[in-house]
């Protein structure tokens, strides 16, 4: 059982008892995933993940109490697709040349020749 998986286990098929993890299950549980996830889900749930799961995630030793935790905690949940929005490369390399510009007194445009001349 994949992460993907036993996330559609535990937030959109719940028809089924919570029963025990198998030991492939086990190693796919990865709190904080689930709890990254679940911010992304709604504005409601960031607080509800923020407010809860964060806190009283680490008082479980084991992963199968994390697990029933996660599935009698969390009302099953409609699927939606999640967007995430990843920041740019270039925009990451502009911020990151204008930092070196200004910590070294020169100009982007001469950081960017001499990079053009070291390839």
């Amino acid at each position: 059982m994949n992460f993907f998986q036993l996330q559609n286990k535990l937030f959109y098929s719940k028809k089924e008892k919570a029963e025990y993890l198998d030991p492939e299950g086990e190693q796919a549980l990865v709190p904080f995933l689930f709890n990254r996830w679940l911010s992304f889900y709604n504005d409601n749930m960031s607080l509800f993940v923020n407010e809860t799961l964060n806190r009283f995630s680490v008082i479980f030793e084991d992963k199968q109490r994390t697990y029933r935790m996660y599935y009698y905690l969390i009302p099953r949940l409609k699927w939606k697709k999640i967007s995430y929005i990843k920041k740019k490369k270039k925009e990451e390399e502009e911020e990151n040349l204008n930092l070196i510009a200004k910590n070294k007194n020169i100009s982007v445009r001469e950081i960017k020749m001499y990079i053009r001349d070291y390839e």
